[in-house]
C-alpha cells in the first residue's frame, strides 16, 4: 500500500469531492475514484478494500445510494482478505475497524453518516 491509512482516506475523500462537484452521478463517481488508484504501481487488496469503505462512507455522508459499493465490500471480504488487511495495516487496523463499524451501521437502510 503506497499511502498510510489516513492519507489514503483523505485522498479518496478529496477525489470523491472533486468528481461530485464536477457533476458526476453516483454511478460514475465510484469507478472514477477507484480508477485513480487501481492502475497504480503498488495497488493491493488492502488498498482496494479501504477505498471501497472510504467511498461508501462518503456516499453515505452525501446521502447517495451506496448499496453497490457494499456488494463489492462483501465480495472482497473473505477471511483471507481480512487477515491480509490486518497484516498490511498493522496498528492502523484499529482505524479500519472503526470505519467499517460506522459503515455497517450506515448501511442499514443506507442511512446518512454524520461526521461532525
Amino acid at each position: 500500500m503506497i499511502f498510510a491509512y489516513d492519507m489514503l482516506k483523505e485522498s479518496v475523500a478529496e477525489d470523491f469531492e472533486r468528481f461530485y462537484q464536477m457533476g458526476f452521478s453516483e454511478t460514475q463517481i465510484f469507478p472514477a475514484v477507484l480508477n485513480e488508484y487501481r492502475y497504480g504501481e503498488d495497488f493491493c487488496l488492502t488498498e482496494n478494500i479501504c477505498i471501497h469503505i472510504f467511498l461508501a462512507l462518503n456516499y453515505a455522508k452525501n446521502g447517495l445510494n451506496f448499496s453497490s459499493i457494499m456488494e463489492g465490500i462483501h465480495h472482497l471480504s473473505t477471511e483471507d482478505a481480512k487477515q491480509e488487511v490486518r497484516a498490511t495495516l498493522g496498528n492502523e487496523s484499529i482505524k479500519y475497524a472503526a470505519d467499517l463499524a460506522v459503515l455497517m451501521n450506515a448501511s442499514v437502510g443506507n442511512a446518512t453518516v454524520n461526521w461532525d
